[in-house]
């Protein structure tokens, strides 16, 4: 999916002022990680601006689905009260397939984010199957039994349609990561290993119901209210019929889709093979190295812009009379951060970094020893919540100057079937 980009620009230097935040965007197993001579690696980085932000107050167990709940959990049914009408004040950020609106729920004053497809783009079955597609990623999500590390996963409140606009209702967030390493650099560098811990189990939590995400980038990594990190647009997921987790040695795919510059190269060749090759899980963890490669480099730039790009690299690491074992973008780089790097952006998927690898490397321990993945929900959890952060979407306008959107009933002709869910936990005991 294309990054969904902010509007606005802020000239505020603080990442949850209310000034900053109009440039937001939309959007149990226990592993006791054994770590030798644990020490901080994040990089010794000095910016220039001194105005930067301080780390917000700080004030999880590592779980994982252990099966996925029953599929009739989620229902299609006629959309109770629980949400509507919406105040819709503007838009966020706009991508390849819909545009981000901010809303408020009439009914509980809250604050919230609605991804807008038009009616009239789904007669092409590329957008239509993109739809259908994430909604179906949400259903599996809402469907799976309750898992901590789905908290850095953005679930679907509802979706409901408009006469025109298909709408899917999620939380309002602060921003994206992609926007912050523009504006907060070392800020973004003092949260690597925290978000870095988060995203690793938001990327697991998705293999355990069978969902490869296949577009892992800062774009579609949010940050929520409580600067917590929040994957977003499934859009081109693949979702596998078996709801169970994914198996890391099999394949399951070998469509070329997602984002360029950080696909896996089993991913990429597929788009000029004439017999594409399947590929699998091991294609996300791919993806997070090169963000966070992204996340704690110096110039916070991507390792790779083309495909080509991609393909010197696999030269690279194939290359016997290379003058270097650590490729020169990792030179500089602590020797942790590159080896784990390294790991992630192994061109052989059966030797890429994993789950496993990821949670016991060295680079997620503190000076003292701690794992940032002990305990990374309940902490994150426990972390200040700070609305200021969210985007003013009044900009100083009166409420009468907001459109206000219904819900579309059921008869009406340009209804879109299958469409209109409500989140099981928000089914009320009457329906």
């Amino acid at each position: 999916m294309v990054a969904q980009k902010s509007i606005a620009q802020s000239s505020s230097s603080e990442p949850h002022s209310s000034a900053a935040s109009n440039a937001a965007v939309i959007m149990s197993t226990v592993v006791d990680a054994g770590i030798a001579n644990p020490r901080s690696e994040l990089p010794n980085l000095q910016y220039p601006s001194a105005s930067e932000p301080a780390d917000p107050p700080a004030p999880a167990h590592i779980f994982t689905f252990t099966h996925s709940g029953p599929a009739e959990v989620v229902r299609t049914i006629p959309v109770s009260c629980t949400y509507g009408p919406f105040r819709v004040w503007g838009m966020l950020g706009e991508g390849t397939y819909g545009v981000a609106m901010g809303a408020e729920d009439i009914v509980s004053n809250r604050l919230l984010c609605l991804k807008i497809f038009q009616k009239h783009h789904l007669e092409r079955k590329s957008r239509k199957a993109v739809l259908l597609n994430e909604l179906e990623a949400f259903k599996r999500l809402s469907c799976a039994l309750p898992c901590p590390a789905a908290d850095f996963l953005m679930g679907l409140e509802m979706s409901f349609q408009t006469k025109d606009q298909i709408c899917f209702v999620m939380d309002l967030m602060a921003s994206d990561l992609y926007n912050y390493l523009q504006r907060y650099p070392s800020y973004c560098v003092r949260n690597a290993r925290r978000w870095g811990a988060q995203m690793t189990l938001g990327i697991n939590a998705l293999h355990e119901i069978g969902i490869i995400h296949r577009d892992i980038k800062t774009e579609n990594i949010l940050i929520d209210v409580r600067a917590n990190v929040r994957i977003i647009d499934f859009g081109v997921s693949y979702v596998n019929k078996d709801e169970g987790p994914l198996d890391r040695q099999q394949n399951y795919s070998s469509e070329p889709v997602g984002t360029t510059h950080i696909m896996a190269p089993e991913v990429l060749r597929n788009g000029s093979d004439r017999r594409p090759s399947m590929y699998g899980a091991p294609a996300d963890w791919w993806s997070l190295g090169c963000v966070l490669y992204e996340l704690v480099s110096k110039e916070h730039e991507s390792l790779f812009v083309t495909g080509d790009d991609v393909f010197s690299y696999v030269s690279w690491c194939s290359s016997r009379d290379r003058a270097s074992k650590r490729f020169p973008a990792f030179e500089e780089l602590k020797e942790n951060l590159a080896d784990l790097i390294s790991g992630l952006l192994q061109p052989d998927p059966s030797s890429r970094f994993g789950f496993a690898e990821v949670v016991n490397h060295r680079s997620f321990a503190s000076k003292s020893g701690r794992s940032e993945f002990t305990d990374a929900h309940s902490r994150a959890l426990e972390r200040e919540e700070l609305p200021s952060s969210l985007p003013d979407l009044r900009c100083g306008r009166e409420t009468n100057a907001a459109e206000i959107w219904f819900r579309q009933p059921y008869w009406e002709k340009s209804h879109v079937p299958n469409v209109d869910q409500v989140q099981p936990a928000l089914f009320s005991p009457s329906l």
